[in-house]
């Protein structure tokens, strides 16, 4: 069994189709088939069935595929994170990831830490964690709710800051000193998106009289998508108050929300990524916390 296999395997099951996924690995459909035919008559089994009962659809992966499937994801992960390491390592560089709501002070003093060739990477909304496990970064600056427990990582907690509430300027509640949940209850309010993002902290869950309020799409996936959408009447968002001091303008109005936990940025690396220059470069940054 060959990496390259194990490529085409995740393609093809991805993509539900030989001709898209050929397309996507940039082979010809016919190679593609070959080496799917090859890893079957390897293991002596089929990896894809034809959906019978929907063929739109596209291909299925059989029981022996689907198990294949999450190993194989989980053998080119560490692969691509080991050539993402070895290559930085053979620079002497470090990567940090940081997202346009990173307080903008902790991104300078990390690029300037002495003695270290660091790399800043602008990852997208909720890619964080993503980006550490593929080895895309090695340290990465996390937003989460205080009290958060990330088993995977060691976590240097920075600095803290309230959520406040994104309105248009014009909006009815945008000039008040702070707004309750209460009073957002009627508001619509920005999707935050899935997947990796706490979907429920940005929408100020658990609510005190429940779900009355409406979720308006599509997800923003940056902090500039999210002022774009509310400063064009699309919506509300709760965000934090490091996006209100660096992204205040004429057309927006960030609220303190009261009631609600603060959010914290903290510092990330892997726990099991015990290699000394990152380890020295984490323990400096930790030491500029606030907390």
């Amino acid at each position: 069994m060959e990496l390259r296999q194990l490529r085409h395997l995740v393609g093809v099951a991805d993509a539900r189709s030989f001709t898209v996924a050929a397309v996507r690995l940039g082979i010809s459909q016919p190679a593609l088939s070959q080496s799917i035919a090859r890893l079957e008559q390897h293991l002596d089994c089929l990896l894809f069935v034809r959906n019978k009962q929907n063929p739109g659809a596209g291909l299925l992966l059989t029981p022996a595929g689907t198990t294949l499937y999450a190993d194989a994801r989980g053998i080119l992960d560490a692969v691509d994170r080991a050539a993402s390491r070895a290559q930085r390592a053979g620079q002497s560089l470090i990567a940090l990831g940081f997202s346009s709501s990173t307080p903008r002070a902790l991104t300078r003093a990390a690029v300037g830490i002495a003695g270290a060739e660091m790399v800043p990477v602008q990852l997208d909304w909720g890619d964080d964690h993503a980006s550490l496990s593929s080895g895309r970064v090695d340290l990465a600056f996390l937003q989460y709710r205080v009290g958060s427990v990330f088993p995977a990582y060691v976590v240097a907690g920075m600095v803290r800051a309230p959520l406040v509430a994104l309105f248009a300027s014009g909006h009815a509640l945008a000039r008040r000193a702070s707004v309750t949940l209460d009073d957002l209850a009627e508001e619509p309010i920005l999707d935050p998106g899935e997947g990796e993002v706490d979907r429920d902290f940005w929408l100020g869950e658990p609510r005190p009289h429940g779900r009355g309020y409406r979720v308006v799409g599509p997800a923003v996936r940056t902090v500039e998508e999210m002022c774009a959408f509310v400063a064009a009447g699309k919506g509300m968002a709760i965000t934090s108050g490091f996006v209100a001091e660096q992204y205040r303008q004429p057309d927006l109005a960030f609220v303190p929300v009261e009631g609600l936990e603060p959010v914290e940025v903290g510092l990330v690396r892997l726990r099991d990524d015990e290699r000394r220059p990152v380890v020295a470069v984490f323990d400096e940054l930790a030491r500029l916390s606030s907390l």
